[in-house]
């Protein structure tokens, strides 16, 4: 690891910062509209981050949203990808519900640029992989060196609990448990709707250990076991396979998701050829 300074973008209470705080990266939290921080406003200095984190607001993408999107959300992804082009780290990983679009496709001068600089890739991760919470989110990791991220495809065992939402209406104590914080944890300026919505937005600690951990096992490597080496699996899910393998397997040795995923490929692609 050069530098273990990292940027993070659209912070909130700063959740994903503590993973990757606890992993021994320092942070450096940039402008929240939570703390009357505008990241318009943000122009990072060239040369100082290694990494950016961050998570663009994701209303405008969720399932659940029924209004129609007002292009808001795509802003904010066209801002995270500015911040990038002008800090240009060695990486970046932004964290999005599954209905994100990929930022590096938007076709925006500063997108197009983010997608030249970087080798970037796209993959999902759960919370249900790590604790009997679930929540779904897909993460999209760019590289100058061309490192890829390998987080393991987990299993879902004994979800108890539905991901925590802004307007949960949990108690707020249920509610940080939930997102992996302690008990005790407490936000004493803010109204108690104030503080669940919060806490919601943030990313659940569980979830970003796990993206912590793989950023720095990607920067561990030595020369020789560069990511040239690691093929990508064929169902498209962004994760890395070696030697002969062609799918991705989970923390158990199953490869049937990724296959499962790729017969559905198969499957569309061609009734897409049959109708055209």
């Amino acid at each position: 690891m050069e530098n273990g300074l990292i940027f993070s973008l659209f912070p909130g209470i700063g959740l994903l910062d503590l993973a990757f705080e606890e992993a021994g990266y320092c942070v450096v939290r940039g402008p929240d509209q939570l703390w009357v921080g505008d990241i318009r406003k943000f122009h990072p200095p060239e040369g100082h981050a290694w990494g950016i984190i961050g998570g663009p607001p994701c209303q405008e993408f969720s399932l659940l949203r029924r209004l129609p999107p007002t292009g808001y959300g795509v802003a904010m992804l066209i801002e995270f990808a500015r911040c990038v082009t002008e800090a240009k780290p060695e990486w970046w990983l932004m964290e999005n519900v599954a209905g994100v679009p990929n930022v590096a496709e938007l076709g925006h001068i500063y997108t197009n640029q983010l997608a030249r600089d970087y080798t970037w890739r796209r993959f999902d991760i759960d919370q249900a992989w790590y604790c009997d919470t679930s929540r779904l989110r897909h993460i999209q990791f760019g590289s100058r060196s061309g490192r890829r991220l390998n987080v393991p495809r987990g299993v879902r065992r004994n979800v108890t609990s539905q991901a925590v939402l802004a307007n949960d209406d949990r108690p707020f104590e249920e509610v940080c448990r939930l997102q992996g914080l302690p008990a005790g944890f407490n936000l004493p300026p803010f109204l108690a709707t104030e503080k669940i919505k919060a806490v919601g937005n943030g990313v659940p600690l569980p979830m970003g250990r796990a993206l912590a951990r793989a950023v720095t096992d990607a920067y561990s490597r030595l020369p020789g076991q560069s990511p040239d080496q690691l093929q990508e699996c064929l169902c498209g899910c962004g994760r890395s396979v070696t030697g002969n393998a062609r799918y991705a397997a989970n923390i158990e040795g199953d490869t049937s998701a990724c296959r499962k995923r790729a017969q559905r490929n198969r499957d569309r692609a061609w009734s897409q050829g049959v109708a055209a």
